[in-house]
């Protein structure tokens, strides 16, 4: 059940309750234990966020972030794709060192996961911490030198107000369990006319609409909020910042998505070649699949391509700066 307009929980008074993104309310949604297989994407009345409901609790989703999903060596994945990462991570920092007019940056990465980010900001002369919830999912990151990693749960996090000129979250937003809460924190956090950077998955891309459940994206029960670039534009305001500056094109994920989803929908074991490039061993990618991989990549750069020149690109980067209180 969705909330009405006016925020307030539709169809009289409800026990339990959860926030969109916009800071919008659904009724009826009480912390549910594990993912339900009933569980769906229910569209936010206000801003077109779509959120997994029923809320799975927080203690069964740590099941979903075990070291399959972060992986046991000194890096996610394996040697070739984790260097070809250094190079997109170098890419975002340039972008990012560009925003700031080439001055000394005081920067805090939300999620900060390998801190590769980091690094390549350290190394152009800012001032960088990260966040991560937990000392396992962070310790790639605190190996890194000039880098400090703040670990726990963001809610219990408590910078000064103005400590920062730069935050950035990318792909983190989908994750957390009180977006508009954490865009919050994030406006006091940064300074007067400081940045925010959030990229997320792009629920309205060509690719979401084309494979749906297939999607590589959609990652639920990890990801609870799914966004349009309309609905992260209003959450972001509704934070307290500006119209954000959109992009749509990222190396990173969107040629990838395309071809992950291509696989999961010919049927082919789901997001198996994910698993292969992470190196965390399982029955692997097999030949068929490998074979039709080869084949589909080309297709899905440039479908990749195709989708981010019309504004449809399966993920969204929001550059917004804080608007006057």
């Amino acid at each position: 059940m969705s909330a009405s307009p006016a925020g307030r929980p539709a169809g009289g008074a409800a026990s339990a309750e959860a926030l969109c993104a916009c800071g919008n309310l659904f009724a009826g949604v009480s912390p549910s234990g594990p993912p339900a297989p009933s569980a769906r994407l229910e569209a936010c009345g206000l801003c077109g966020t779509r959120v997994l409901l029923p809320v799975p609790s927080e203690e069964s989703l740590h099941a979903f972030y075990g070291d399959d999903y972060y992986g046991t060596g000194p890096s996610k994945f394996v040697g070739p794709v984790e260097r070809c990462r250094d190079l997109l991570h170098a890419s975002r920092a340039r972008r990012v060192h560009r925003l700031g007019g080439g001055r000394r940056l005081r920067v805090l990465d939300i999620g900060c996961g390998s801190g590769r980010f980091l690094a390549a900001m350290a190394d152009r002369g800012h001032a960088c911490e990260g966040t991560e919830l937990t000392a396992h999912s962070g310790r790639r990151a605190a190996s890194i030198p000039g880098v400090r990693v703040h670990v726990g749960p963001l809610a219990e996090a408590s910078f000064p107000e103005g400590a920062f000129d730069m935050i950035t979250l990318w792909h983190v937003l989908e994750h957390l369990r009180d977006p508009a809460a954490s865009l919050r924190r994030c406006r006091r956090w940064l300074a007067r006319d400081g940045w925010l950077v959030a990229a997320v998955p792009n629920t309205a891309s060509w690719q979401a609409r084309l494979f749906r459940a297939h999607w590589f994206h959609l990652d639920t029960p990890r990801h609870l909020f799914h966004f349009t670039p309309a609905s992260l534009a209003t959450a972001l305001q509704q934070a307290g910042f500006t119209a954000p500056r959109v992009r749509h094109l990222s190396w990173e994920h969107n040629p990838y998505g395309v071809l992950q989803s291509a696989l999961n929908a010919l049927g082919f074991r789901r997001d198996a070649l994910f698993d292969t490039l992470k190196g965390s061993g399982g029955p692997g990618l097999g030949p068929l699949a490998a074979a039709a991989a080869a084949v589909l990549a080309p297709p899905a750069v440039a479908f990749a391509l195709g989708e981010a020149l019309f504004g449809r690109g399966g993920t969204i980067e929001a550059v917004a700066r804080t608007a006057p209180a």
